[in-house]
């Protein structure tokens, strides 16, 4: 005959492996520029566990959280930043800082002390090019960028933006543009002049609008644009006309 203490210890140690198992891995993001910013919102969207680590006190660094992201503001990050950002769960973390020996010895922090197994650095300009670089233990491995976003992606099924994302080259850049001509105000996307550039994203007053291709125009309005330098030179140009 079954002892009617059974079921309730099994209960109890449902509860009590429910209290002690590991959290769910997360991807880790150091950074706050359009292009950090772009992949963090489109990973959270895409059902990605995400910490962002945020420093400074412009725009970006003020604007709100996108769903499915949590937010840490430092000075600088550093070994204790990585470990309120959940470090100890993190199975890919991403140094995106101005900063490239920064980037560098974050990523090396996170692989050698807290056994993350995919770190990813950013690097300086090249030729007007960004780049990327993979650590492992036999040190670093250049990447592009579209390789770092499928790699941080993972097995997690993508959005439509964090498809396109990965899909861009190299020489393409990802800019905030903040809109200061009142010659557009009340109209939309579709009637600025974009020479070639796209519109992913839209942010008024810190505050990114979710729905943004019908959205009258405003002054202050920071667009965030992907285009080729050249391209991105003249809407800069249009926009910042009085």
């Amino acid at each position: 005959m079954q002892s009617p203490l059974n079921p309730l210890l099994t209960r109890l140690n449902e509860f009590v492996n429910g209290l002690i198992r590991a959290p769910r891995p997360c991807a880790i993001v150091i950074g706050c520029d359009a292009r950090v910013r772009l992949l963090v919102t489109e990973l959270g969207a895409a059902g990605k566990r995400v910490s962002q680590i945020k420093t400074g006190t412009g725009p970006s660094a003020r604007s709100k959280a996108p769903a499915g992201v949590n937010v840490f503001h430092c000075a600088e990050p550093d070994v204790e930043a990585l470990k309120r950002a959940g470090v100890k769960a993190g199975n890919c973390l991403v140094a995106a800082t101005a900063d490239d020996s920064l980037n560098v010895s974050l990523c090396r922090e996170a692989r050698e002390r807290f056994g993350v197994p995919l770190v990813i650095a950013r690097l300086g300009l090249l030729e007007g090019i960004t780049n990327w670089a993979r650590l492992n233990s036999a040190g670093m491995v250049r990447i592009t960028w579209g390789d770092a976003v499928r790699a941080i992606t993972g097995e997690t099924v993508p959005t439509a933006r964090l498809s396109r994302l990965a899909s861009l080259s190299d020489r393409e850049q990802i800019v905030d543009l903040e809109m200061q001509s009142p010659v557009f105000l009340g109209q939309t996307i579709a009637d600025l002049p974009l020479h070639e550039c796209e519109v992913a994203a839209l942010t008024r007053k810190d505050i990114p609008l979710p729905s943004f291709d019908s959205a009258e125009l405003c002054l202050g309005d920071v667009l965030t644009l992907i285009g080729q330098k050249a391209a991105i030179s003249q809407v800069r140009e249009t926009l910042t006309s009085l």
